[in-house]
């Protein structure tokens, strides 16, 4: 049996068959997220043996971090940005800075990634503040991973007016619609656990509104849910017709957003546990989902 189809019931059932863990066990090289990271990793490796100067070997090295951070192999991750930070100028430190900080949140030091997002969000708030209202979303959009993952550390600190006024200035442009309709489901998880209706963010709350109604994908149908719905038939149907580290990726992002759902808003704290160990199973590296959920639904 291919790993896929087991993803695929994953979704038929609350908790997985002793045969499917034995499966995806036996599978595990199917695992195809991990496969893609780590050919990333291979192949950022051979970039930094022939980097002949500083720059691209820190470029090269930055790679590997961030594919050691989504294998989980946080220590190493730490160690190589740190050493390609020491190679680079002042001015060339957001990406840098940005890779570290989801490097201390994996390592569960979110106060430490804040902290060392702080300038590079405050500097790159300031510049978008300086164009037209049509280049803001450009400039903001220069330092995207920075601002998701002040937003995910906010989120588990639980500084829910931080995690919003973080996220509303996440913008990616070149993603489009997917990523707009992913931030707004962000922000609905958000407005959940705050339970605090000062904190409702317009921009978020139409923009939720919208790719609720709008968005064809696994996203919107997240949304509707919750909004009310009871649209698990429809998630499943969309990731069914995903594959590989698309559909395992999708496949991570709503189990999470489902078992929250259970936990936060239906209050079902074993059905959100029997998600995570679903999520846990599935074992889908590299996703923020998946090293924030099994801090907060366990």
């Amino acid at each position: 049996m291919k790993i896929i189809v087991v993803w695929r019931d994953v979704f038929r059932k609350f908790s997985l068959p002793l045969l499917m863990c034995c499966t995806l066990s036996a599978n595990a090289q199917e695992n195809h997220l991990k496969d893609q990271h780590e050919t990333a990793l291979r192949e950022y490796q051979r970039e930094e043996a022939a980097a002949t100067d500083n720059s691209n070997k820190a470029s090269a090295l930055r790679g590997e971090a961030a594919e050691l951070d989504s294998l989980n192999r946080t220590a190493d991750a730490l160690s190589t940005i740190n050493r390609a930070l020491g190679m680079i100028d002042s001015n060339a430190r957001k990406p840098f800075v940005a890779t570290k900080a989801g490097i201390l949140f994996n390592m569960n030091q979110p106060q430490a990634a804040v902290e060392i997002l702080a300038s590079e969000i405050e500097a790159t708030r300031k510049n978008a503040n300086s164009v037209s209202s049509t280049q803001r979303a450009g400039i903001l959009g220069t330092f995207t991973e920075g601002f998701i993952t002040a937003t995910f550390s906010y989120m588990q600190l639980e500084q829910w007016g931080d995690a919003i006024m973080t996220l509303v200035d996440a913008e990616s442009p070149a993603e489009g619609p997917s990523f707009y309709a992913y931030k707004a489901l962000v922000y609905r998880y958000i407005i959940a656990r705050a339970k605090n209706p000062a904190l409702v963010n317009p921009i978020l709350d139409e923009m939720a509104n919208f790719y609720a109604k709008h968005d064809a994908g696994h996203y919107g149908a997240l949304l509707r849910m919750w909004s009310g719905e009871d649209a698990d038939k429809e998630i499943s149907m969309i990731i069914d017709k995903m594959d590989g580290a698309e559909q395992q990726d999708a496949l991570a992002e709503s189990l999470f957003y489902r078992a929250a759902h259970q936990k936060f808003v239906k209050g079902n704290s074993q059905e959100a546990l029997t998600m995570l160990n679903d999520m846990n199973t599935l074992a889908p590296y590299g996703s923020i989902e998946w090293i924030y959920g099994r801090r907060v639904l366990k």
